[in-house]
């Protein structure tokens, strides 16, 4: 049985992205005692960004805030540059991604789990793990063939 609770949180720390300038792979860093101190690297073509902006808000993606950048629930696009994610495919008419290897290993090994408990921690519920917001086809196992066969082609990428 997996972690009882993992946090989106966890995984935007480092972000996989294609770069808007070569379209090679590139990487977001954030700090995440401070947001603030977030950079965007391509080694590639040698293009840097620095983010200028405040914390991350989770949206839903029917959100339609212009020029608003934050975790986009449904969306596979960084929440600091917008830049889109390095992991991402379509798996059963969905969007199936990941900010980088961990969350897809995270997916992985979620979708492989034929018993996934919740239990009410010190606090009691939570809705506010990853686990709790993953969308139903992700879970259904008539899916699972396919999203695990996605997840093997995208980590080869």
């Amino acid at each position: 049985m997996l972690e009882e609770f993992r946090h989106l949180s966890e995984f935007i720390n480092k972000i996989d992205v294609h770069c808007p300038n070569c379209a090679k792979k590139a990487v977001i860093i954030s700090d995440p005692e401070n947001r603030n101190r977030t950079r965007f690297t391509c080694a590639q073509c040698g293009s840097s960004k620095e983010w200028i902006g405040q914390g991350n808000v989770v949206l839903s993606s029917k959100s339609k805030l212009a020029g608003y950048l934050g975790v986009h629930v449904g969306i596979p696009t960084d929440p600091y540059f917008g830049f889109s994610l390095w992991y991402a495919a379509i798996a059963k008419e969905e969007v199936l991604f990941a900010y980088n290897l961990d969350h897809l290993q995270f997916l992985e090994e979620y979708v492989t789990d034929k018993l996934r408990k919740r239990r009410p921690n010190e606090h009691g519920w939570s809705n506010q793990s990853l686990q709790s917001r993953l969308p139903k086809w992700l879970l259904s196992a008539k899916n699972r063939d396919t999203i695990l066969a996605k997840i093997k082609e995208l980590k080869s990428k």
